[in-house]
């Protein structure tokens, strides 16, 4: 599987900065996954629209991350 280098915080490209900074705000700090997907602003920017979305939903956070694990799993991530 291919893999991304996760992005320095301090050299993230053009219209990622704003996005780990409000990452960085929502999580009390330096999210991995952020300075992964930091690589494509774009990307990065889409997940947080959707994951906002979802804070605003029936689902509960636990309920959230038991699907976000079962399909995690289904799909054969290990990490």
């Amino acid at each position: 599987m291919a893999r991304t280098k996760a992005v320095d915080p301090n050299d993230a490209p053009s219209g990622a900065e704003d996005l780990l900074e409000a990452g960085r705000k929502q999580a009390g700090g330096d999210i991995n996954f952020f300075k992964q997907m930091a690589a494509s602003p774009t990307s990065l920017k889409a997940y947080m629209d959707f994951a906002g979305t979802m804070q605003g939903g029936a689902l509960d956070r636990g309920t959230q991350e038991a699907i976000a694990v079962g399909v995690s799993d289904f799909n054969g991530c290990k990490y």
